[in-house]
């Protein structure tokens, strides 16, 4: 299976060059690939980033629309059987690619796998992969009663973008990510809908990446403003306005970001 690796940058330049380190040394013979970066920030020029990596496809967006927008445009120009969506402020840790690939091999019912994701101390991330999203778990979740997931390989209701292998057959039946989310729950949104057609989420800690995480915001006010109103979306549209309304409310009382 040939893999195509997508990374929609965004002010991450000095992360992005680590990244794609990352990706050449550790994939380099382990399987056919092609990496596509998509760059959403017009600011900074990527092109002198083919003279260090000759192999890499560079897609300029015109305009910033969002994390999932910039992921649907490289996952266009893919050629791979699987995608695999990373963040440029990520760097593959683990250095087999090819026991994620078996997975799909061998289950075809497979349509997600997340990766581990781990802290720059090489803890495990959280909030990386979980159970379904809805008020209660919320609620544990804003009373500091968060799951962290360790080594345990399982089906989940949702893993997280950062790192997330998909079959590019199940991509384009679903209509790849939902673009009306500009950044957080593209990728929860995907996997919900991936479970409704049948297709098994699977989180693989035997992948490991390094998340540094959060390095394209410059203000902490932006990344709270997208992060509620992607939340808001998500309720909306998966449990309906009243849930979303409790949600509003819910997050006055006990959230803290």
């Amino acid at each position: 299976m040939k893999l195509s690796i997508i990374i929609v940058n965004y002010q991450s330049r000095s992360y992005l060059e680590q990244c794609l380190q990352s990706v050449f040394d550790k994939i380099n013979n382990a399987c056919e690939f092609e990496v596509i970066v998509v760059n959403n920030g017009l600011e900074q020029e990527l092109f002198g980033l083919v003279a260090l990596f000759p192999q890499l496809k560079i897609v300029q967006n015109q305009q910033n629309l969002g994390f999932g927008h910039g992921n649907n445009l490289g996952a266009q120009l893919a050629q791979g059987e699987i995608l695999f969506f990373l963040n440029p402020d990520a760097e593959i840790f683990s250095k087999d690619i090819s026991l994620v690939i078996r997975q799909f091999e061998k289950n075809n019912n497979i349509g997600i796998v997340g990766s581990r994701l781990l802290t720059e101390k090489k803890e495990v991330q959280e909030w990386s992969a979980g159970r379904e999203i809805n008020l209660v778990q919320i609620l544990k979740n804003n009373l500091g009663q968060k799951e962290i997931l360790g080594e345990k390989e399982q089906e989940l209701s949702w893993v997280s973008g950062t790192a997330m292998f998909v079959r590019k057959s199940l991509f384009e039946k679903l209509g790849g990510f939902d673009s009306q989310f500009f950044m957080y729950f593209e990728d929860v949104d995907l996997c919900t809908r991936a479970r409704k057609l049948g297709q098994v989420v699977l989180y693989f800690p035997a992948f490991s990446v390094v998340h540094h995480g959060g390095k394209s915001y410059g203000e902490k006010r932006t990344q709270k403003k997208n992060y509620y109103e992607s939340q808001d979306y998500y309720f909306q549209k998966h449990y309906g306005l009243g849930k979303m309304w409790l949600l509003k409310i819910l997050r006055t009382i006990t959230y803290v970001f």
